[in-house]
């Protein structure tokens, strides 16, 4: 392979450039502002379930992060704890 090919195919194997400048912290951490402090939690549900969890966000017009928000203050509280509240909510 010619040198000037190969210069092209690794041209072609960039990322377009972003058409609005990255905030410096997500430049920092990869992550999107609003991840920035928070920890990740993972379950795995039965695809029906998701299904009706993507639906209902629909319906209510909101996302499935303040869906699962509003579900864990709800079961913080039904065990005796103090819920945290769901800045997300509208």
């Amino acid at each position: 392979m010619a040198k000037g090919a190969f210069a092209r195919l690794k041209a072609d194997e960039r990322p377009p450039a972003p058409s609005q400048p990255v905030p410096a912290a997500e430049m920092r951490t990869g992550r999107q502002p609003s991840r920035i402090g928070k920890k990740t939690v993972i379950f795995y549900d039965d695809p029906a379930v998701v299904r009706a969890l993507k639906h209902l966000a629909t319906d209510e017009d909101t996302t499935m992060q303040a869906l699962m928000q509003e579900a864990v203050d709800l079961l913080l509280v039904s065990k005796g704890k103090h819920a945290f509240g769901n800045p997300g909510k509208r």
